[in-house]
């Protein structure tokens, strides 16, 4: 299974700009992005930075259908040159980077080459969009263009014309693919190395020389800024990454960079920025953390909507899906109460309840709080807990604390509704249309029933533990990364679930910051992690950048949290290597099966 292979027929990057706008829900982060600045999006897979890079671009904007997409056509302030990070522009790690040591640099020459050729057709797109938009079309414009990109970039005998331009750039790769091959096969000792003249390209001064042309020829004088868009820079060699990140701090002032990369920048990208005057946030530039947006269950919210109407147009999203009961506030504490029968029901049958209450003063046969704040501070924190208890539990012997778990496969009643499913994909766009989209093809008009809605929802779960499970890893551990979701996982599902009752269970950990308590190569497999999104920080500050992970807070996906039967809440922390230590003391006979 590919490692994006949750759901990739709605991966944006597979998706031109018109498709990507046509179906595009605002954002808050999308707001962030398209202001007048250099920007960096942090975030793990499928969490939709590439949706947002390229609705940056004219095509995307131009097919997006939303009361506010004219206003943004208008206003945007720059042009943007969306250019996707190719895994190919990295030769030293490819398979025939090793094949390329014994030439001096070659590799990092071929690398420079890659990107440079990516850029210049990037631009060459940008071009066209803004020559279409503004039907700027001229044939004598568009050859003096094209001539001064011929000579700035090298090329020679090419028709001038943009069209042209992008295929002597395609067939200059092919050629230059083709001399790699030749140096690897048939190179001899003293044989000359070729170095055509292309090589000492240089995107940026390219582009900085280019633009201003651009804008002469075409009569460009509205003020638009450039921004250069460098999505999944995780992919990228670091040695661009170095010069994009440094490039946040001092460029020209008409080239913006709007940057996207995974949560976690590497070490080598912290040297670089603490030995330098580095470019911060709020002053040069805005972070942007998708796993951070405070809006992100009124993103979901809309997204199934969205889907919801295209299928069935006069369906509301509470109607179709139903409500949830142990996140809705429905007759929430009062007396006869759906929550007031669960904890009259659960105290009935977990001694470690009962005495929870009854040192609250709280009648476990009539758990009537009069204390208005007392009581919102309680049965609100306990609310998902007593649910999922009542749920799963048959009873606890109080001689030897033994705990007896109902034979339930299905979470059926606790996994369902417009609330879980806001939730439950930590606003991760390529999860969610997914999941909604399955039920949907699976549901009358009448509804989602609640036991389709948890098959779904533990279908992808599974899938999702299953890319986990087959990420190349590349090195010997004591651990897998499955192991230790699964470690995590169960002594969260414990301290839920175990045999005493907790007002605040442990529910996030923090990764240790000695290597005693925690070794490098368990480090080194919660960054895998963190880009796939099987963990989530928590406790990231939106103005800075996060390189390391040591003393850290994270979360596991709530994906991931239907498979040990957690609720969708974040609880305190504890001490990662703690978990990894196990449980103290597993009595569970049917809940672990």
């Amino acid at each position: 299974m590919k490692i994006d292979g949750i759901y990739p027929a709605y991966n944006a990057r597979h998706l031109n700009p018109n498709e990507v706008g046509a179906s595009f829900i605002w954002s808050a982060n999308f707001e962030k992005l398209i202001q007048n600045g250099h920007s960096v999006i942090l975030g793990a897979r499928g969490c939709g930075k590439t949706t947002l890079m390229k609705m940056l671009t004219i095509p995307a904007l131009n097919s997006w259908k939303d009361k506010r997409a004219v206003k943004i056509r208008q206003t945007i302030p720059f042009y943007a040159i969306y250019i996707s990070t190719d895994i190919y522009w990295d030769v030293k790690n490819q398979t025939y980077g090793s094949q390329l040591e014994r030439f001096e640099n070659f590799d990092e020459i071929i690398s420079y080459f890659s990107v440079n050729s990516n850029v210049f057709t990037s631009l060459c797109d940008t071009f066209s969009y803004i020559i279409d938009e503004y039907k700027l079309n001229d044939e004598s414009k568009e050859v003096e263009l094209c001539k001064a990109l011929m000579e700035a970039w090298k090329l020679t005998q090419v028709i001038p014309k943009l069209t042209f331009i992008k295929e002597a750039l395609n067939k200059r790769v092919d050629e230059v693919n083709q001399l790699v091959q030749q140096l690897i096969f048939n190179y001899k000792t003293g044989d000359p190395i070729p170095y055509p003249p292309y090589f000492n390209l240089n995107f940026e001064t390219s582009i900085e020389a280019i633009i201003p042309i651009f804008e002469r020829i075409y009569n460009l004088n509205n003020g638009k800024k450039w921004a250069l868009c460098f999505d999944e820079l995780e992919f990228a060699p670091l040695w661009l990454q170095q010069k994009l990140f440094r490039s946040l701090r001092s460029r020209k002032q008409f080239l913006l960079y709007k940057l996207s990369a995974s949560p976690i920048l590497s070490i080598e990208l912290e040297k670089l920025l603490q030995s330098e005057y580095p470019a911060t946030s709020g002053n040069d530039m805005q972070i942007i953390k998708m796993w951070n947006s405070g809006d992100n269950e009124t993103f979901s919210a809309q997204i199934i909507t969205s889907l919801l109407r295209k299928k069935f147009p006069s369906k509301k999203n509470i109607d179709f899906f139903g409500s949830n009961e142990v996140y809705n506030s429905s007759n929430l504490y009062t007396k006869g109460s759906s929550f007031f029968k669960k904890i009259v029901e659960l105290a009935s049958k977990d001694p470690s309840f009962r005495d929870f209450l009854k040192e609250r003063d709280i009648d476990p046969e009539n758990p009537i709080i009069s204390d208005k704040k007392l009581k919102d501070t309680i049965f609100r924190k306990i609310k998902p807990i007593v649910y999922f208890r009542d749920f799963y539990i048959d009873g606890i012997n109080k001689r030897n604390n033994k705990v007896t778990y109902r034979s339930r496969k299905k979470g059926n009643e606790l996994f369902f509704g417009i609330e879980v499913l806001s939730k439950i994909c930590d606003g991760n766009p390529r999860w969610l249309i997914g999941i909604i989209t399955s039920i949907l093809q699976k549901s009358s008009e009448n509804g989602a029933e609640k036991n389709l809605q948890f098959d779904e929802l533990h279908n992808a779960a599974l899938r999702f533990k299953n890319v986990i499970a087959n990420i190349p890893i590349g090195t010997d551990t004591s651990y897998s990364l499955i192991d230790i979701i699964e470690k995590v996982g169960l002594y969260f599902k414990d301290q839920v679930l175990g045999e005493k009752f907790l007002m605040d269970p442990k529910g996030t950990f923090e990764v240790d910051s000695k290597e005693i308590s925690l070794t490098d190569d368990i480090i080194f497999l919660l960054e895998k992690a963190i880009s796939q999104g099987a963990i989530i920080l928590v406790d990231s500050k939106d103005d800075n950048f996060d390189f390391r992970i040591r003393g850290k807070k994270f979360k596991l996906a709530y994906l991931l949290s239907l498979l040990y039967n957690l609720p969708l809440r974040s609880y305190p922390s504890v001490k990662l290597s703690e978990c990894l230590r196990g449980i103290k003391q597993i009595n569970q006979k049917t809940l672990f099966d």
